[in-house]
């Protein structure tokens, strides 16, 4: 095979990854779905290896470009072709997602996305993404309330402040975009959070029963650190199909609180050299 294409240590990947902002990098899973579905990088655009060929043109050539695999094979392939269809700057991650030490988003490509397509305008959008925002900070509180460590409580309860925040946020934007009565914007808000659904768009159910009663300090912060990565994932998926730019943003900017976020998590992990 001609290696003509970068290949990058994990290290250096995940410094391009936190370097760009949403929408300024392609990163490309060229694996199966299935494969995919059982976890991947958040705003991952998966196009399994057979298809890249026929579907490159889904990509956009301008945006550089991160492409990662099972183990670096066959992203190496990927990343080569893509070069050889005049994408300038694509590099490939070695070791791929079995090197990867970090937050994965887990379901087929379209989970979590009813959550937020439904939305016809902009308006919409923001309720949608206001509501997943009022659920999680509530269920943040409650693990703040369970938390067996002090230390712990105070980062579940500063999770939750962010996300009261981003619910102040995200009714500004809409009173930019709408002028109209914000109490009456908060109160529809309000209904879709009725649903007990986490930003990600999945239900707090399905994650306890993916990851088990976060009873314990370890269970909490990985679950925490699976909805930041799972709600990352959905705003980025659902911004890189929106045309709209009035929808676009908006969505971009959760992407970006989101990952903030998920640093906020890791950093405090790393700081205790445990989960």
């Amino acid at each position: 095979m001609n290696r003509t294409v970068p290949q990058i240590p994990v290290t250096e990947a995940k410094a391009l990854l936190d370097a760009a902002r949403p929408g300024q990098r392609t990163l490309l899973d060229v694996r199966q779905d299935f494969e995919y579905a059982e976890g991947h990088l958040p705003g991952a655009v998966l196009i399994p290896l057979p298809e890249l060929a026929d579907r490159a043109r889904e990509l956009d050539p301008a945006l550089p470009a991160v492409v990662y695999c099972r183990s670096g094979a066959r992203s190496l392939a990927g990343a080569n072709l893509l070069s050889g269809l005049g994408f300038r700057d694509v590099v490939s991650m070695q070791g791929g997602i079995l090197a990867w030490d970090g937050a994965q988003a887990t379901g087929p490509v379209d989970l979590g996305l009813a959550a937020l397509l439904p939305a016809k305008n902009a308006q919409e959008m923001l309720e949608r993404a206001w509501g997943m925002e009022l659920a999680l900070g509530d269920y943040y509180s409650a693990l703040a309330g369970r938390a067996a460590e002090a230390e712990v409580a105070t980062l579940f309860e500063r999770l939750a402040g962010f996300e009261e925040k981003h619910r102040r946020t995200l009714t500004e934007i809409w009173k930019r975009l709408d002028g109209g009565d914000a109490k009456a914007f908060e109160a529809r808000a309000r209904a879709h959070a009725g649903s007990d659904i986490l930003e990600g768009g999945i239900g707090a159910v399905d994650y306890l029963g993916q990851l088990g009663d976060p009873s314990n300090t370890a269970e909490a912060l990985e679950l925490a650190m699976a909805v930041e990565a799972q709600a990352m994932d959905l705003y980025l998926r659902r911004a890189k199909d929106e045309t709209d730019v009035a929808l676009r943003r908006p969505l971009l900017l959760l992407a970006e609180e989101e990952k903030a976020h998920l640093k906020v998590l890791g950093a405090f992990v790393d700081g205790r050299k445990r989960f």
